[in-house]
């Protein structure tokens, strides 16, 4: 009899000490006094296991609240951003003291946010196999873009307690509409291996685009070739495009639409001029002035003429030569290479959107018709984006702009707010609600490996 005392005003002790409430002390002791207690080996072992449990309960009611609700969003990943943190979570819920609960948890917040913010994906290796030969000659170009992350303050938000875990992370989430559409198609019993890690990667690169405090931008997703224009995260206009070849690569980027040129020259790239128009003009006298091409000291209109036939243009053709002196423009026209329209975001790799007189190309599916650009992005419809700029994004009318453009003179119309504009390689997308995956063309599925 005088164990079961013992037990007794041990439970009885330990609720009254950490304060519980009065019906969950009641509740403790109804289940010690419902107890029938004698001296048998077997009872006084009943009893032991209740008390061994109530620390349990007794823990988890002095969890904070940022504690509790970090707890619920790992158990179900709701950011897809445990990766390689996985076994450190699974420690830390069979944890039974709560102070090292709550610490332990606090540590993994940060990790937390570092994976939604800058990715699970290897950096250091993608840049280390990006570096070798065989995708250095196909300029192969995937930018990222990392947060820099001041952990003191993360954390001194995080354990204040008076935001909310999911307000603390909104500002390292991806803004992109596809980012928890994908997460919601992350299913192992709906995909294939090789489908879930495809998934699985691609909302990784998500994480790696520079987003701005603008729900407004524009997407051009390489893998499907095709534009398309989001408006307070909805998108709203949707159109095919012709990308860079596999030897011509379109990179990998953000950036912010700044201006259009209206009627544009094009100032023919050197390598483009070796491979097809230097060729094209020793066989044909007659080729420049057709195509309206003419030949300049550099890429200013204004500066010293070069006649064709005062070059020796075949050396410049030799493999070995990499840089000709001469320039080539070509003057607007509607056999102009840019069509009628260019559209400008400063990158480091000349790239931008245009106008095409290749139209044809948008009615095929095919990936040798629509991988074809030398790594700029020609459009399908580009007075249809043309007008919308003109009306939403710019000091002008579109009756305005129409009239430059009609009279085949060349403008440039700068954008009064420069618009977000991401050049992506999601090979898995979201449509209507329904899964849908892409050839990875460039590789990048293969080059690309996760951290965990």
């Amino acid at each position: 009899m005088r164990i079961s005392n013992i037990i007794y005003t041990t439970v009885l002790s330990s609720i009254i000490f950490v304060g519980c409430t009065s019906l969950q002390v009641q509740r403790d002791m109804k289940v010690i006094e419902n107890k029938q207690v004698n001296n048998t080996n077997h009872n006084i072992e009943k009893e032991i296991l209740v008390i061994e449990k109530i620390p349990e309960a007794i823990n988890q009611f002095s969890l904070d609240n940022n504690s509790k609700e970090f707890l619920e969003i790992l158990r179900n990943d709701t950011y897809a951003s445990l990766c390689s943190s996985k076994d450190k979570y699974l420690e830390i819920i069979e944890i039974q003291d709560s102070q090292k609960k709550i610490d332990l948890l606090k540590n993994l917040f940060y990790d937390y946010t570092k994976n939604l913010s800058n990715s699970c994906i290897n950096q250091s290796d993608l840049k280390k196999k990006l570096k070798q030969k065989k995708y250095r000659d196909i300029s192969q170009d995937y930018e990222v873009y990392n947060v820099d992350i001041n952990k003191k303050n993360l954390l001194k938000k995080y354990t204040s307690n008076t935001q909310s875990v999911k307000s603390i992370l909104e500002a390292y989430t991806p803004r992109h509409p596809q980012f928890f559409a994908l997460i919601k198609k992350l299913d192992k019993s709906e995909l294939s291996e090789l489908k879930y890690n495809k998934l699985r990667l691609n909302i990784e690169r998500l994480k790696l685009l520079k987003y701005s405090n603008s729900n407004d931008f524009i997407q051009l997703n390489v893998p499907s070739y095709n534009f398309a224009f989001y408006e307070d995260g909805t998108r709203t206009k949707t159109f095919g495009t012709v990308v860079g070849s596999q030897e011509a690569q379109t990179p990998i980027l953000s950036s912010k639409l700044a201006y259009f040129i209206v009627n544009p020259t094009w100032n023919i790239p050197d390598s483009i001029a070796k491979s097809s128009i230097i060729p094209k003009a020793l066989k044909d006298r007659n080729y420049l002035k057709k195509k309206n091409i003419v030949i300049r000291k550099n890429y200013k209109l204004s500066s010293k003429k070069i006649k064709w036939k005062d070059v020796n243009w075949k050396k410049y053709l030799k493999k070995d030569v990499k840089y000709i002196p001469y320039k080539f423009i070509q003057l607007p026209s509607k056999t102009n290479g840019m069509g009628r329209m260019k559209f400008i975001f400063p990158n480091n790799y000349a790239v931008y959107m245009h106008d095409t007189i290749g139209s044809w190309r948008f009615k095929s599916n095919k990936q040798k018709i629509r991988f074809t650009s030398h790594g700029c992005i020609r459009l399908e419809h580009p007075i249809s984006l043309m007008k919308y700029l003109s009306e939403s994004y710019t000091k002008h009318s579109y009756s305005k702009v129409r009239n430059i453009f009609d009279s085949q003179k060349t403008d440039t119309i700068r954008l009064n707010k420069k618009l977000p504009i991401h050049l992506t390689y999601q090979t898995a997308q979201v449509n209507n609600d329904k899964l849908s995956f892409y050839s990875d063309v460039y590789g990048y599925d293969k080059i690309q490996t996760l951290n965990f």
